[in-house]
């Protein structure tokens, strides 16, 4: 059955729900904080290649490519569905995902993003704004602690990183690391020697970068329910992370 409604259901949760979504959001955030969470998420099973190549079979011609170019050097992926395919902790990259459908960009050079690539990387929240302005295909997951860049091919990623990394050092403005990208694809299409586009030329954390925040929510009631009803559920068993 089709749903027409246009508006969130948040307004159709009863109250009681809402609580404990919370106790449970909360008791998982006291065992996230204590984890050593380092190359563990997503999934590391495999997809076979025949069936990767089943689902590809009817993509557009780029994601498709795009997708065979990833397996060559990756191997098989780690999921993949009717509109993506992606590799955990493949290379440098903490994840990679090829999507079925792309979206039209013409900085530096006419092209379509469908290459999705992230790493582990703190951005202080007063660089954010200088990296909305590099391009709009580079973003920032604050909370995650985590960047995200998307492009047709891996060499522009890499070069999106590096500039990235040079603006939150300082070294760059966003228009000087604009001509950056001008200089280094153009390098790097060419079949010269682009040393944007071939690695990362910082190191990597190795720890999760969570910007967790702080909190402000005081009203004491409220935080009274929640804790009640954690320990009501006696979480101690359940999966949490």
């Amino acid at each position: 059955m089709t749903n027409h409604n246009k508006q969130p259901i948040s307004s159709q949760i009863p109250g009681e729900d809402r609580i404990k979504i919370g106790a449970i959001a909360e008791a998982t955030n006291e065992k996230l904080k204590k984890s050593k969470i380092r190359g563990t998420r997503g999934t590391k099973n495999k997809v076979n290649k025949a069936d990767v190549e089943a689902i590809i079979k009817n993509w557009p011609l780029l994601s498709k490519e795009v997708t065979k170019t990833m397996m060559e050097f990756y191997g098989e992926p780690n999921t993949a569905t009717e509109t993506q395919i992606t590799w955990y902790y493949n290379g440098p990259w903490k994840r990679t995902t090829v999507y079925k459908d792309g979206y039209p960009h013409d900085f530096p050079e006419p092209h379509t993003d469908m290459l999705e690539q992230v790493i582990n990387y703190h951005v202080p929240a007063e660089k954010i704004g200088e990296l909305a302005m590099l391009e709009g295909s580079l973003f920032v997951d604050r909370t995650k602690g985590e960047v995200i860049v998307h492009c047709d091919n891996e060499g522009a990623n890499t070069i999106s990183m590096n500039v990235m990394h040079d603006i939150v050092q300082g070294k760059r403005t966003p228009e000087e690391a604009r001509q950056k990208i001008k200089e280094q694809i153009t390098k790097f299409l060419n079949n010269e020697p682009a040393p944007y586009a071939e690695q990362l030329l910082f190191e990597l954390p190795e720890e999760e970068q969570w910007d967790k925040d702080n909190p402000v929510v005081d009203d004491k009631e409220l935080l009274q329910k929640i804790k009640d009803k954690k320990q009501s559920m006696n979480m101690e068993n359940e999966k949490l992370v």
